[in-house]
């Protein structure tokens, strides 16, 4: 008997028995739409975490700390200079190096205004003093862009190589210290005072004194633009000497915060490679975007596999109406024998027409998940649900996994046929033709 001929039996079968094919197709299809929509929902999570962490520019830095990584969990420190910045900036997928020395002032003044504690970031002018990475990233924030706009420095000027004499104050400290009108900061003198504590016993220092004048104030949305005032490096420097005891901080220190930034995504792994061989540790955030795609793999994975489970229930249905098929044609059996049928061409009978079963609910499922999941995905996005904008899919349905569902529904249904199929070939065909 041919594959066509078992079909058209099969459906014809099928057509006869119209409410149990229902009942058992719809069981099926239940199961079928659960894969589908599960493996899309992952799917979906997937990609718009992804696309998320693509637009997070933040994950193409990469933090490089002044020590040499020894193995076993030991370091030792290693000197970041000015050669060596050159060096990172040279490498193959870099669009940016940012270096400098962090150190904190006790006191600011600015005319008759006063602060107290501030974090100095003392930057080397030849390189960065903001990577596009964060620029970026705030201009994909919409809600802080609409706030404070998305430039770095909102009054006055930036700092340039030679300003050594001249200052960025963060918006946020010029607010602390009672400076609302941030432009009107520009262009004044500032006054950073840095000072030990007097202890009872121990000798009194005289304080540290900086004077400059503010050349610009640093947009608040920013890292630099809060408790922060941004010098050269060769001021920070001085206020470590003078914490220190030492001389010459910058030439025998270095550097204790640098940055590298790769051009992309991709280019990071290389660019954090070809720093390490460099003898430096470096902290990348790549790693943690490829553990988050990792973790994101393995819940599309268990919801894909909740669906299959309801489809392998569905299953047991297949069999139950494949037994009752085979007991009612059991006297058709015997005759199919008579006239030479052989136990392999029942056995495919029955088989096809397990695989018709689910054929069908595997497209019904199929119709209703693709129907279902466009009318959710719409409601989602036309209230937000969980921040799901427009261009946003979160029921991801991608034709290899329709396909997929259809093969591996037909595959079971024909895998759950193969007992009652099983029994009717083995029935004997006398017997079978005394069937009533």
């Amino acid at each position: 008997m041919k594959l066509n001929d078992n079909v058209k039996m099969a459906f014809s079968d099928l057509n006869k028995r119209k409410l149990r094919t229902a009942l058992t197709s719809f069981g099926i299809a239940i199961g079928a739409t659960l894969v589908i929509v599960m493996a899309g929902l992952g799917q979906g999570i997937q990609t718009i975490t992804n696309n998320q962490m693509k637009n997070m520019d933040r994950f193409r830095e990469i933090t490089v700390k002044p020590q040499q990584d020894l193995g076993k969990g030991n370091t030792k420190d290693k000197k970041i200079d000015q050669d060596m910045l050159n060096k990172f900036k040279a490498i193959n997928g870099v669009s940016g190096v940012s270096a400098s020395i962090d150190t904190t002032a006790t006191e600011v003044k600015i005319d008759n205004k006063v602060g107290k504690k501030v974090n100095i970031q003392g930057n080397n002018l030849n390189f960065n003093i903001v990577m596009d990475a964060e620029k970026n990233q705030l201009k994909g924030n919409k809600d802080k862009v609409k706030k404070y706009g998305d430039k770095f420095v909102i009054a006055g000027n930036s700092l340039k190589q030679g300003y050594n004499d001249f200052v960025l104050v963060g918006q946020g400290y010029l607010n602390k210290i009672g400076l609302k009108d941030y432009k009107s900061a520009v262009g004044k003198d500032i006054e950073i005072k840095v000072s030990f504590p007097k202890m009872q016993g121990m000798p009194e220092k005289q304080p540290l004194v900086i004077k400059a004048k503010v050349a610009g104030a640093v947009n608040r949305a920013y890292n630099s633009g809060r408790n922060v005032i941004i010098t050269s490096d060769e001021t920070s420097a001085k206020i470590q000497e003078y914490y220190m005891e030492t001389k010459n901080y910058l030439q025998t220190k270095g550097y204790d915060s640098v940055t590298v930034e790769a051009k992309t995504m991709e280019d990071v792994s290389k660019v954090n490679s070809k720093i390490k061989k460099l003898g430096y540790v470096t902290i990348a955030s790549e790693s943690y975007a490829t553990q988050m795609n990792s973790m994101l793999v393995i819940f599309k994975v268990l919801l894909t596999a909740a669906g299959i489970i309801v489809l392998l229930v569905a299953s047991i249905g297949v069999i139950n109406t494949m037994s009752m098929a085979v007991h009612e044609k059991t006297k058709s059996i015997g005759i199919m024998k008579a006239q030479g049928a052989s136990r392999k061409n029942i056995r495919s009978m029955f088989v096809v027409q397990s695989g018709s079963l689910g054929l069908v609910g595997s497209v019904a499922g199929t119709v209703i998940a693709l129907v279902g999941s466009a009318i959710a995905n719409k409601i989602i996005v036309a209230n937000k649900i969980g921040g799901i904008e427009e261009g946003m899919t979160l029921i991801d349905i991608r034709v290899s996994t329709v396909i997929f569902t259809i093969i591996f529904t037909v595959v079971v249904a024909m895998v759950a046929g193969l007992v009652p199929a099983g029994k009717a070939a083995k029935l004997n065909p006398v017997e079978s033709l005394r069937f009533e």
